[in-house]
């Protein structure tokens, strides 16, 4: 079995943050390494961890430069925002961040696990 991914939460909410992480915890694809509440943590744990997937709410990459550092110092990590609903401002504001994706909180865990098993590596999931 491949090892699992590892995931760092950046989500303000203390409720929302555990749930979310105990929905990625439920696949042994995932490991979540490490949850955070704020951009300055989130960037702390980011260099320290290291993590396959940055996870965290549009509202955490307020500060443009948070985007900016995690792409100098996480270059392997993929940084994906969250949001509760695809609507348009959503969409556009992950778009200029240029994050790898963008996911709605409300997803299924199935749906979850294939998105972020495809923005991992798009060639294999479509094998």
């Amino acid at each position: 079995m491949p090892r699992a991914y590892s995931v760092l939460l950046a989500e303000p909410n203390p409720l929302l943050r555990e749930k979310l992480a105990g929905v990625l915890t439920r696949s042994a694809a995932f490991w979540c390494v490490i949850q955070v509440e704020n951009a300055e943590s989130l960037a702390r744990a980011a260099v320290q961890m290291q993590p396959d997937f940055i996870m965290a709410d549009l509202t955490v990459f307020k500060d443009k430069d948070l985007h900016g550092f995690l792409r100098k110092n996480c270059s392997d990590s993929r940084i994906i925002g969250l949001v509760d609903t695809k609507l348009a401002p959503y969409v556009k504001a992950g778009a200029d961040l240029c994050l790898d994706a963008i996911f709605e909180r409300g997803h299924m865990i199935e749906e979850i696990l294939d998105l972020i098993a495809f923005v991992r590596n798009p060639h294999e999931s479509q094998q």
